[in-house]
């Protein structure tokens, strides 16, 4: 979406919920800023004045956050945020904002985006907070009803890491386009029936597309350098690896 596109706005937070023991969803009004589109998996940059420890003082910060929410959600926007306690933005968003707050935003931007009519087939690849830009991907085909058939691979460190589990399964019960598949890496004894490990070549193996399929990663840069290099490795052409780094 070009520079001019993009809009500066003040908006209200309206819901905060909680999805998993690091990760919250801030749900923002958009009000007299309707309409505000964007594509499916942009962003938005947060813009605040947090307190700076290595300066002993506040100091401006931006920070980039992925919209989980649809572009047919027409009267909000969301984000989904992961806590860094090594961070500055995300404490201070998981401490200290509020529902009634009002924040600097400004977006969208990125084109790691779907895009309608692109591929009739869709592999998802998200890890932790990656899944952020996917939700609103999903949300979107289904609310649309597009042919599109998509599955999801979502990987977390234990159960109770995986954010927006119970939407995804009730979207997976009521579209039979979607199917989601889950993996967890730390089972330490917890109660879990579904796969254990990282994503590798055997699974990747057991859940290629047919030939034309897009398959998009998220995630820091080693993880999507090893990703990649996997699907090509089984015979995915690289420009149909789709791919967003931090």
């Amino acid at each position: 979406m070009p520079a001019r596109d993009q809009k500066e706005m003040k908006l209200i937070v309206s819901e905060i919920r909680t999805e998993t023991p690091e990760i919250k969803s801030f749900r923002f009004d958009l009000g007299l800023n309707k309409p505000f589109p964007f594509r499916p998996g942009q962003f938005m940059i947060i813009k605040a004045e947090v307190w700076n420890p290595k300066r002993n003082r506040m100091g401006p910060v931006n920070r980039a956050f992925s919209l989980s929410s649809s572009p047919t959600d027409e009267d909000y926007i969301e984000i989904a945020a992961k806590r860094y306690e090594g961070g500055r933005l995300t404490p201070w968003l998981h401490d200290s904002v509020k529902v009634g707050d009002v924040l600097n935003v400004k977006g969208p931007e990125g084109q790691f985006v779907f895009t309608e009519g692109e591929s009739d087939e869709i592999v998802l690849i998200a890890g932790g907070i990656g899944i952020a830009p996917y939700r609103s991907m999903i949300r979107y085909i289904l609310t649309k009803g597009l042919p599109a058939q998509v599955k999801l691979l979502y990987s977390a460190r234990t159960p109770a890491d995986f954010a927006f589990k119970p939407e995804f399964d009730a979207a997976a019960q009521g579209h039979p386009n979607f199917h989601c598949v889950y993996t967890i890496t730390r089972p330490a004894g917890l109660p879990w029936s579904g796969r254990i490990g990282r994503f590798d070549e055997a699974f990747f193996r057991d859940h290629l597309g047919p030939v034309g399929t897009l398959y998009y990663l998220c995630g820091p840069d080693r993880m999507i350098k090893e990703q990649a290099q996997i699907l090509t490795t089984l015979g995915v052409p690289y420009p149909m690896i789709l791919s967003e780094r931090w």
